[in-house]
């Protein structure tokens, strides 16, 4: 029995074939170069909130949370310099502003704000540019942004006191929660 390739709608041969193009249009290199130094400067800025976050850390799990986020950070502060070097042939010299909070939970909040925002702007950055080195180190990025901003949430959610939070080590009966 010999198989024929099928002739139904969507499973033959593509009809248009996409060309190696950025999905949101060519960025220009002075835009990139800048998207790259602005990347820096967040990072850092949010490494520095993390590091004083983590001081203020009420308990074990918000520690473990923010420290990994921050341990990240610093991972992407040396991979968007590296990139900003190899593309100028120097480093980049920057400096931030830090973030000032009020409270704990504002902090957690505006660290889930920032997160949300560089996954957004690195995922931009992806689809404008088709070089691999600048779409695999910021896609690097912007995984871990989402997963930051998910832990940043929990985090919040446990300060607010959400009802989806309960303290595990208090017994609970059986289908009871807090």
């Amino acid at each position: 029995m010999s198989h024929k390739p099928s002739t139904s709608p969507g499973y033959g041969p593509p009809k248009l074939q996409i060309p190696c193009l950025p999905i949101l249009g060519p960025y220009d290199w002075g835009k990139l170069l800048k998207d790259i130094y602005d990347s820096i400067v967040a990072e850092a800025t949010a490494a520095d909130l993390y590091y004083r976050l983590l001081r203020e850390a009420p308990d074990q799990l918000h520690r473990e949370f923010i420290e990994h986020a921050y341990h990240d950070e610093l991972k992407h502060l040396e991979a968007f310099s590296r990139l900003y070097t190899f593309f100028t042939g120097q480093k980049p010299h920057y400096t931030f502003s830090p973030v000032q909070y009020r409270s704990y939970g504002q902090g957690l909040l505006l660290s889930l704000e920032s997160e949300l925002e560089a996954a957004e702007f690195y995922h931009e950055v992806i689809l404008s540019s088709t070089d691999p080195l600048v779409r695999d180190t910021f896609f690097l990025a912007m995984g871990d942004e989402l997963e930051h901003a998910t832990r940043f949430g929990v985090l919040y959610a446990m300060t607010k006191g959400s009802p989806l939070f309960y303290n595990l080590s208090e017994p609970q009966s059986q289908g009871e929660t807090k």
